[in-house]
């Protein structure tokens, strides 16, 4: 599933609107929809056959492997019927919810819930998840939290993506290192000494890429984005600001100028040119899907996988992370919410969930899944399976103005980095524009 520009976010906040305006029904009628559903569980009469429309986001060898799914539920209930349709234009999904025509099930990014949710495109699952004691203790801390808010359970995390530091093995022998850097400060001093200049000057190596996405490193130095008690976005936070200065200051040491010409001669990252696998990058951070495109595109790259490194001033955030994940919702105005829920839940499940996430490469999001067999063959699996336990992970602030603040952070992160305004400054600019979203 990809990800859509600020011109979507506007789209999303003006269709969102509709749903509250009454675009899809009044409150009363989506009431008296959940009511309905209520009624018909206690009823006697026997049930007509359902079928359920299943919007998802994945293409291609994921969208097949989903469907295999979808058919094995299929085969095993002749009364309710689901049909799957691979739709990735998530403003569809929110015309569909407005018009009162939704799907009865649909994906998602973790970090859409919540200002879905609380906008009233996304019904809460609470009243289900208690009533079939679904032990949410099992799901990895950081992905449930992408889809909770205010006491409410707007989706369920089917699978989640956590980034690790990954290295050239032979590049960082050539510069005298027996093995990865884990701390913060030994980081800094890898990616001097294996960044290499030639020919007047002109990089030809780099060490590791400085506009590596800040969110990351910000919880390896403690960072916090959102006070929820005061209800303060918090961009200026001591952790957040640490890795911006982190990022600016490794950016500085070539240039905006030198580091486009260097990135100008980068191959595709979908292929054997890619910086990581021809050695242009000594290391780099990625997703648990890489080691999959390097047998793939480099079979013979001697790589290792390393937890991100952390503040050495705080020994307790070792092993930090960021979490997004995808999640499977039941949109506001189905038909059969009680239907809609069962094939949620299924999909769920351990058993679903091992087969879906290791045939896709996706890290599941239950914690009893991080041994399962079904990853054994995956290439890298293991070394993010047992950082997917860390304690030190986190998700970016599910609220309902998340799509907004991380498009504003990253717009003022870049000015930072290239110098068109003051690291103060910009986060100073990210928090005047979000602060007044926080109601």
């Amino acid at each position: 599933m990809m990800r859509k520009g600020s011109t979507w976010g506007l789209m999303m906040v003006f269709l969102l609107a509709a749903v509250l305006s009454g675009c899809g029904g009044s409150k009363d009628q989506a009431k008296g929809n959940q009511e309905g559903g209520e009624a018909a569980k206690g009823s006697d009469a026997p049930k007509e056959k359902v079928q359920l429309s299943f919007w998802y986001g994945w293409t291609g060898p994921e969208a097949e492997a989903l469907e295999k799914l979808i058919k094995k539920w299929n085969d095993a209930n002749a009364d309710i019927q689901v049909k799957g349709l691979s739709q990735s234009d998530y403003q569809k999904q929110l015309t569909a919810i407005t018009g009162g025509n939704p799907p009865d099930i649909a994906s998602n990014f973790g970090q859409d819930v919540v200002p879905w949710g609380e906008r009233g495109a996304m019904m809460p699952l609470d009243d289900f998840i208690r009533k079939d004691n679904v032990d949410l203790g099992d799901f990895v801390p950081a992905a449930l939290s992408s889809s909770q808010a205010s006491g409410k359970t707007y989706a369920l995390p089917i699978a989640m993506h956590v980034s690790m530091l990954f290295y050239n093995k032979e590049l960082l022998e050539k510069a005298g290192y027996s093995g990865p850097p884990e701390t913060m400060a030994q980081l800094k001093e890898y990616i001097s000494k294996l960044s290499v200049k030639e020919d007047g000057g002109k990089l030809q190596q780099l060490g590791l890429w400085p506009g590596v996405d800040a969110y990351t490193f910000s919880y390896a130095y403690g960072g916090s984005y959102y006070d929820a008690d005061k209800k303060q976005v918090t961009p200026d936070d001591a952790g957040v600001k640490k890795a911006v200065e982190f990022g600016k200051g490794i950016w500085d040491q070539f240039g905006s100028k030198e580091l486009d010409r260097f990135a100008s001669g980068l191959g595709q990252y979908m292929s054997p040119q890619n910086p990581f696998f021809t050695g242009k990058y000594a290391m780099t951070i990625d997703g648990e899907w890489l080691p999959t495109f390097i047998k793939q595109y480099a079979p013979n790259l001697k790589y290792g996988i390393a937890p991100i490194p952390y503040d050495e001033s705080k020994p307790d955030l070792k092993d930090p992370g960021n979490v997004t994940t995808s999640v499977f919702y039941i949109p506001k105005g189905v038909k059969h919410p009680e239907e809609s829920w069962k094939f949620l839940k299924w999909m769920a499940e351990p058993e679903q969930m091992a087969e879906f996430t290791a045939a896709i490469g996706n890290l599941p999001t239950r914690t009893s899944l991080q041994t399962h067999e079904s990853y054994k063959e995956v290439p890298g699996f293991q070394e993010f399976l047992k950082y997917s336990s860390s304690p030190n992970l986190h998700s970016f602030p599910a609220t309902s103005f998340s799509t907004e603040y991380m498009t504003e952070f990253s717009n003022q992160y870049n000015a930072i980095l290239r110098g068109d305004v003051s690291l103060d400054e910009g986060l100073k600019r990210v928090k005047d524009k979000i602060q007044p979203l926080v109601k």
